[in-house]
């Protein structure tokens, strides 16, 4: 009797230890599964990566600006969009081919049927005729109206001044900008 026991005894604390095992693997896949879920649906996976990207664009025959970025993703979706991960640089042209402005920020994102562009992090805008540069967290960029625009603080530095707000619209070659809630010294020349 001692010996049917002690089987009894055994397969019981075998079976125990199987139902524990099969209990913990199920709970672990179903995390991992929800994971593997997460990651094939379409938009999570990249239908393009590129690195070390340079692009022309050119309207015309003439070329309007130039985009390097170290790392960009494409999603072809309803809504397409392309990613700059590691940050992007964008050098528009004038009609002779100088670079006229300039922005560069830590991270963009561009929608392809919108035709807008939102760079983030560290974004600054040259531009190179009338030495003025603009510094914000945040801008967005509209291809079709060929504006920029942002909601966030904006410091801009010119030769003789520095101005500060809060948002500010501008043309994309940074000629033309209009800041909201100036904050900063402005001269004023005096008609006599």
């Amino acid at each position: 009797m001692d010996n049917k026991l002690s089987k009894a005894i055994k397969f019981r604390v075998l079976f125990s230890f199987v139902a524990v095992l099969a209990t913990l693997v199920f709970f672990s896949c179903e995390n991992d599964m929800m994971a593997v879920v997460k990651l094939s649906t379409k938009d999570s996976i990249p239908d393009v990566t590129i690195y070390d990207v340079h692009v022309l664009q050119s309207e015309m025959g003439r070329v309007t600006h130039e985009l390097t970025a170290t790392k960009m993703i494409s999603f072809q979706t309803n809504d397409s969009y392309t990613e700059f991960p590691n940050g992007m640089k964008i050098v528009f042209f004038d009609s002779l081919m100088q670079p006229k402005s300039q922005i560069t920020a830590n991270y963009g994102i561009s929608w392809d049927n919108r035709r807008t562009m939102q760079a983030r992090g560290n974004v600054i805008i040259r531009n190179f005729e009338r030495h003025y540069e603009l510094n914000t967290e945040s801008l967005l960029y509209d291809q079709n109206k060929k504006k920029v625009s942002s909601d966030e603080f904006v410091k801009i530095t010119q030769p003789d001044k520095i101005i500060f707000g809060k948002g500010m619209e501008s043309d994309e070659l940074f000629d033309n900008w209009i800041i909201r809630d100036v904050r900063g010294t402005i001269y004023v020349e005096d008609d006599k």
